[in-house]
Parts: C-alpha cells; sequence; structure tokens
C-alpha cells in the first residue's frame, strides 16, 4: 500500500515535483535555444535549418509550460500564476510557429521561390527589386 498522499511533493519514486522538472527543462531549453540562436548561418539553406531548430525548442518550451497547466490543480496554482502560465504556453507557440515559418521562407529562398509577405524582413532591397 502506497504512503503517498495528494499533499506529498515528490511522487513515491523519488521524482522531484512537476514544477522543478519543468524549470529544469525549461532552464535546458533556454540555454539550447541561446546557442542555437548564435550560430551564423552562412547560406539560406543553413538559415532553415536553424530556423527549424529554434522552431522545436519553442515547440518543446511550449509543451513544458503545457505540462505544469495539466497539472494545475494538484499544484494549487493561483488564478494570477495559472494566466501566466496561459501566457508562457502561448507565447512559445506562437515562436515556434514564427521560426517554423521563417524556415519554410528561407527553403524557399534557397531553392528561388518566392516567400511570403514577411519574409521581407530577411532579404535585401537588391534580392527584392526594390530600389533603395
Amino acid at each position: 500500500m502506497s504512503t503517498h498522499t495528494t499533499h506529498q511533493h515528490h511522487r513515491p519514486d523519488d521524482q522531484p515535483p512537476v514544477a522543478d522538472r519543468v524549470t529544469a527543462a525549461l532552464d535546458e531549453l533556454t540555454a539550447r535555444f541561446s546557442a542555437v540562436a548564435s550560430e551564423r548561418p552562412d547560406s539560406d539553406l543553413a538559415h532553415a535549418v536553424r530556423a527549424d531548430r529554434l522552431a522545436m525548442v519553442c515547440a518543446r518550451r511550449a509543451a513544458w509550460w503545457q505540462l505544469l497547466m495539466a497539472r494545475r490543480h494538484r499544484a494549487g496554482m493561483s488564478m494570477l500564476f495559472t494566466r501566466a502560465v496561459i501566457h508562457a504556453a502561448n507565447q512559445e507557440q506562437d515562436r515556434a510557429r514564427f521560426w517554423r515559418d521563417a524556415a519554410t521562407d528561407w527553403r524557399a529562398r534557397a531553392e528561388r521561390r518566392p516567400t511570403s509577405d514577411a519574409a521581407g524582413a530577411m532579404s535585401n532591397h537588391h534580392d527584392l527589386g526594390i530600389a533603395s
């Protein structure tokens, strides 16, 4: 028979509480994001690969925030903290979408295909045929 109750902070197998696991995972993913973001790609395709990697990191961060949200009833989160978690998860989903779109645009550019309207920020005026 288990001695585990809903008031204990550790699971019977001595895993840290979910908030501690989420914090550790987010810290590791933030370090990974910084490392990838600091890379300086030397081609359009390399930019696409970098953007894909950044999208994956953001998607994983969103998933960790969503895990925390799913456990909110067990963690006894306040309404304010719950709102902050929802905001953080949504923000990371938006960031992942941005980086996926950027990767698509960089791939199109590498293949000399038209890019999205948002890709103008990644192109110089000469590439777009716009006089400076």
